[in-house]
């Protein structure tokens, strides 16, 4: 089984960032911080974002650690804001660009067992033009810092990096579970047994299936199908039910080409059989028509930005939940925490996720890292029941077919159980996706709320189509205006969310956005602030999040 050591303590910052720093273990001038880390707090609002659009430096001293023969040692960062830089003793390891995404770095050969090692990260977070999402404007924040979780995680010398799990008849009586193991060698080829067991909550196990295999040096994929489960329960929105799958990975003594005993490695993942399918009237789950009631949120909060810890982004997915009562949260616009799509499958929140972007595409290097973040979300997260669509174009970008082909070939690739969307603004677009994801920005007060698909698409027939925004920037209202506003604005909400309603080519509407956020000078009221929310950035509700949450059953 994989060990992972959690780095989130004893880390020292300078937001002074002199060169050569990364060559010294000196710690002069920095100070003792721990993760999730804001470089820069900022105030509530009336700010200049350049306060944190600078170079900042960590460091920490990893301890000596003593590696068994054959296993590797691989540094993990969850999200590092920019562009990262990541040195150890001075030696570069290499840097990531993307501040949504995880990276890592084997490190083993760079350990030792009787020495201390310095670990230095620069985190580069000003907006260069040849990194996603900027090169343009975007109307949000992309604050600084290591702000997710870092690990040290240890692998055998025959171990499992990933898993993909999907299930070709989840409504099937009987089910199949269809698991691709992806497995890693760093010994010479040898046989191996690989078993894929399914347990229920309670821990009782409901189907097991135990297969020789041989590794091949490096990476290797293996295929496994378990058929003919009978008594599962389905992921849904109501009955969120989630089975643990652990992969245990057995390598032969007498294979192995050295002195070692056999190794055991395992991976353990989560995973919920349902069915989810955009159609052209309408969405459905478990083959159940579902009109679709979400809002679009941003991960961030006041003072500190991104870094919060995972309590408050588990927090934010329960009051979405439970709170606002939607049945569907868009990660606008970009991945989110582990930890917050973990608690969306635990309590049955539906999920569109999307890659890092606002309305700009950049050059050819620019397109090369966005399409690397469309396979570092879909490796990540393709496990997630809550997840419904990959969204795998820009948010309101222009059309760019050859790009949009890239995006959404990569996607149905790495996951062909999944639909794709494009969230765009633009009419008579390309239909690229599965899904034509727009945002209808057309009511403004009037009798319109909605437009028909087929005004916009242009394409003459009904396909699968979701709105993704609307309302936000065409009524921004604070928690403390007039009575009369924010009347209206709850009246904004109910009308789009009842003309969804009443379209049956509409698979539902999402509302922009779930919470206030801190916006760059061009948007917003001029206070650095985009009063878009049902609620605040503190999470305290305004009038209209009682559109979201009056909608539930009346007891």
């Amino acid at each position: 089984m994989i060990t992972r050591k959690r780095l989130m303590n004893n880390w020292f910052f300078t937001g002074a960032y002199v060169e050569g720093m990364e060559k010294t273990a000196d710690l002069k001038g920095f100070e003792e911080v721990s993760l999730p880390h804001n470089p820069v707090d900022l105030p509530y609002n009336y700010f200049d974002e350049n306060l944190y659009q600078k170079v900042s430096c960590y460091k920490k001293i990893l301890p000596s650690l003593k590696i068994e023969d054959g296993s590797r040692v691989v540094l993990r960062f969850e999200a590092v804001m920019s562009v990262a830089r990541v040195w150890l003793d001075g030696v570069l390891l290499g840097e990531h660009f993307g501040g949504y995404t995880p990276f890592e770095f084997d490190v083993t050969d760079y350990l030792n067992p009787d020495a201390t090692r310095c670990l230095t990260v620069l985190a580069n977070a000003t907006e260069r033009p040849d990194v996603p999402p900027f090169g343009g404007q975007i109307d949000y924040l992309t604050y600084a810092g290591i702000y997710r979780e870092v690990y040290l995680d240890t692998y055998a010398k025959q171990s499992i990096r990933n898993v993909r799990i999907s299930s070709p008849s989840p409504l099937a009586q009987n089910k199949t579970m269809d698991v691709e193991v992806y497995t890693e060698n760093f010994g010479e080829p040898c046989s191996a047994t690989l078993t894929v067991a399914l347990t229920d909550k309670s821990g009782i196990k409901v189907a097991e299936k135990t297969f020789s295999v041989q590794l091949k040096k490096n990476s290797d994929m293996h295929k496994v199908q378990l058929e003919n489960i009978s008594g599962l329960d389905l992921w849904s929105i109501d009955t969120p039910v989630l089975y643990k799958v652990t992969c245990t990975l057995s390598a032969s003594a007498t294979d192995v080409t050295s002195s070692a005993s056999a190794t055991d490695d395992s991976f353990v993942t989560r995973f919920g059989f349902r069915s989810a399918e955009f159609r052209p009237d309408g969405f459905y789950l478990n083959g159940e028509h579902i009109k679709i009631r979400g809002l679009n949120r941003h991960q961030s909060w006041p003072y500190v930005g991104y870094a919060m810890p995972s309590r408050a982004q588990i927090r934010d997915a329960d009051i979405l939940k439970n709170e606002l009562n939607v049945n569907l949260v868009r990660t606008s616009h970009y991945p989110q925490s582990i930890e917050f799509l973990d608690r969306c499958d635990e309590i049955g929140l539906l999920v569109f996720e999307e890659i890092p972007g606002w309305q700009h595409i950049g050059p050819s290097v620019w397109k090369d890292i966005a399409v690397k973040n469309v396979e570092e979300m879909i490796l990540r997260d393709w496990n997630h029941p809550s997840i419904i669509i990959w969204g795998v174009r820009i948010n309101e970008s222009i059309d760019d077919n050859e790009f949009y082909t890239r995006t959404n070939n990569l996607a149905r690739s790495l996951d062909p159980h999944r639909q794709t969307g494009g969230v765009r603004y633009i009419d008579n677009s390309s239909f690229l996706e599965d899904v034509y994801t727009m945002n209808d920005f057309v009511h403004s007060g009037g009798d319109i709320a909605l437009r028909p698909q087929e005004n916009v698409t242009g394409l003459g027939k009904k396909v699968p189509y979701l709105v993704t925004e609307y309302n936000g920037h065409m009524f921004p209202t604070k928690k403390f205006d007039c009575e009369e506003r924010q009347n209206e604005h709850v009246l904004r909400h109910l009308r789009v969310q009842n003309a969804s309603y009443g379209d049956k080519s509409i698979s539902g509407a999402i509302g922009w956005c779930a919470f206030d956020y801190n916006t760059h000078k061009d948007f917003g009221s001029g206070d650095r602030i985009c009063y878009h929310g049902v609620m605040d950035m503190f999470r305290l509700p305004k009038f209209a999040a009682s559109v979201y949450g009056s909608q539930v059953a009346p007891e």
